[in-house]
């Protein structure tokens, strides 16, 4: 794959001058390297409708690639092709800036041209609307700041992401998006999904708690396992606590607080993190911390609202750290801990 004028603020002054280069042969049709339409002479309006006629026997091709993408701005068209493409695209864009009613119909934005593709195939594209659709995948458990992160990196999206948006909003998934959308509007679909996702179980709810406080748990839930079967166990262990008004004791809180809110540490933590002073540090502070940790997938929001009905307390990660063993009580919990290190030596 390779991409072919990404730049849809480039104005005309800044281009090349508009021209058709023609450097070679192949067969009967010439190979271009630079395609530039704006203003044609009257007669190219006539030769237009001429080869609109002949381009469903002429086809686009490249000696080496599968297919290409193009952006096209509708109020300005322009075309830099690759030294070895086929002067099948040049005609597609020359109809189209030369037809007043298609020029007018096209639609801003990337393109795909496959191998062996016929030029009205690509002009019907373009009048549309039938663009490359791109797509970006949120993991779940990611923060606010990571998205953040991921968005701004993102080079197909336009604008930069400064706005304060409260944790736990952005439902975690992969997300549609066309070469030029602004990440804004990826958040707001992310903001919408979420509040579908909230509503949809809103129903289900077991518990006694909040909407707003089932998120905040299924949040802590989400950082706690990669395992999701175990999502409505750990789920239970903290109900459990809850009840027994016991601190959750969850070290991605702590994490959450370290890292003011990024939720990744390039370290393990220590004895000493646990007393880190923050609202959010489960360790110091009982009940829920004050939003969530990260935002949700699915399956957590789920477990947080339905657990499993046990009388765990307690839980450890097993050695590979794939999933956890589950105690009711602090000396099974603690014997779990020494065979646990007795296998690791």
């Amino acid at each position: 794959m390779w991409y072919i004028t990404t730049e849809p603020e480039r104005s005309y002054s800044s281009a090349v001058e508009h021209y058709v280069d023609i450097v070679g042969v192949t067969g009967s049709i010439p190979v271009v390297t630079t395609i530039i339409f704006r203003d044609m002479p009257k007669l190219s309006f006539f030769i237009a409708f001429v080869v609109l006629a002949l381009s469903s026997v002429l086809f686009i091709g490249s000696k080496h690639e599968t297919h290409s993408i193009f952006y096209v701005k509708s109020d300005d068209i322009y075309e830099t092709l690759k030294n070895d493409s086929s002067f099948g695209t040049a005609i597609a864009f020359y109809v189209v800036e030369q037809v007043p009613f298609m020029k007018k119909k096209t639609t801003t934005g990337e393109y795909e041209i496959r191998k062996g593709e016929s030029v009205i195939s690509v002009i019907k594209k373009m009048l549309t609307g039938n663009k490359v659709r791109r797509k970006i995948t949120i993991p779940e458990g990611y923060t606010v700041k990571q998205i953040i992160e991921k968005l701004n990196e993102n080079h197909m999206l336009f604008g930069d992401l400064n706005e304060d948006i409260p944790e736990g909003t952005l439902f975690p998934d992969t997300y549609f998006y066309s070469f030029g959308d602004t990440k804004k509007s990826v958040v707001q679909k992310m903001q919408r999904q979420m509040q579908i996702i909230k509503t949809k179980f809103l129903s289900q709810n077991k518990t006694s708690m909040s909407l707003e406080e089932t998120i905040i748990l299924a949040s802590i839930i989400e950082k706690e396992s990669g395992n999701r079967n175990e999502y409505t166990l750990i789920s239970s262990v903290f109900h459990n606590r809850l009840a027994c008004k016991m601190r959750l004791q969850s070290d991605p809180t702590v994490i959450y607080a370290i890292t003011d809110g990024y939720g990744k540490m390039n370290r393990k933590l220590n004895h000493s993190d646990l007393q880190f002073v923050s609202p959010y540090n489960t360790y110091r502070n009982f009940g829920l911390p004050p939003s969530p940790i990260c935002c949700p997938g699915e399956q957590a929001i789920k477990a947080a609202m339905s657990p499993d009905a046990t009388e765990y307390l307690y839980f450890v990660a097993n050695k590979e750290h794939t999933a956890h063993i589950f105690s009711e009580d602090y000396s099974e919990h603690l014997l779990a801990i020494k065979n646990l290190r007795r296998e690791s030596y």
